[in-house]
């Protein structure tokens, strides 16, 4: 990966962990409780605010529902994956 695609890929992927972490925090849930709620394991909800992996589709949709996302929130992570970011 080039340094360019480098930098591209910790842009986006620092905007979606910081809406699940910022989301998660405003509601004072644990990564483990999200987790429970959605169906991942605590690993991924940490790798996903850590921006070491990026949501599914499928995943988001759930994780809209436990943390509240607006669907402005969501559109943001969906744009960042589809620019890129490598799926779980």
């Amino acid at each position: 990966m080039g340094t360019i695609k480098t930098k591209q890929y910790q842009c986006k992927a620092l905007v979606i962990s910081e809406i699940l972490h910022t989301k998660r925090a405003e509601l004072g849930l644990s990564q483990r409780q999200v987790a429970e709620s959605v169906g991942v394991t605590t690993a991924s909800i940490s790798y996903y605010e850590s921006g070491k992996r990026t949501p599914s589709l499928d995943t988001l949709i759930l994780l809209k529902g436990a943390l509240n996302l607006s669907i402005r929130d969501c559109v943001g992570i969906i744009e960042a994956v589809s620019n890129g970011i490598q799926k779980d």
